[in-house]
């Protein structure tokens, strides 16, 4: 996904979180689709001779539906209240979406921790020496 800079502080809230469904979540479900193929690959080619690779997809595995799950939060019950104010903006609309944001944030501290424990077994994310490269791969993405 190209990072690029959005000017947002014009653009209607419905707009942006158009963004973020179409464009976003799009590339984000395709990339971890991408790197699920990548941790078993690497699983089931190098696994016997790295044991540690078993955590690395069984965690990975976690992170992924962790991160599936809040973006079906977020498209079922953040988001239709954010154009529904951007339509008619109330503030029982702005106190709900933040009581809703504030529920993923939780969520979020759980993810952040599963991530940390992914690079200290991965070693920052550092592939073994002469590593195929799938493994390569596997790695960088998951950095």
């Amino acid at each position: 996904m190209e990072n690029k800079y959005l000017d947002l502080k014009d653009q209607p809230m419905t707009d942006i979180v158009k963004n973020l469904t179409d464009d976003y979540h799009v590339y984000f479900q395709r990339e971890m689709k991408d790197l699920a193929t990548l941790t078993t690959t690497i699983l089931r080619v190098h696994g016997r001779e790295h044991q540690e690779l078993s955590k690395v997809h069984r965690l990975y595995g976690i992170i992924q539906i962790n991160l599936v799950q809040r973006m079906i939060k977020e498209k079922a019950d953040i988001f239709p209240l954010i154009k529904i104010y951007d339509k008619r903006p109330r503030k029982e609309l702005i106190e709900e979406i933040f009581q809703e944001k504030k529920l993923l944030e939780s969520e979020e501290d759980d993810i952040k921790a599963l991530f940390k424990e992914l690079n200290k077994i991965t070693n920052g994310y550092l592939p073994p020496q002469g590593a195929c490269a799938t493994y390569e791969r596997a790695y960088d993405s998951l950095k």
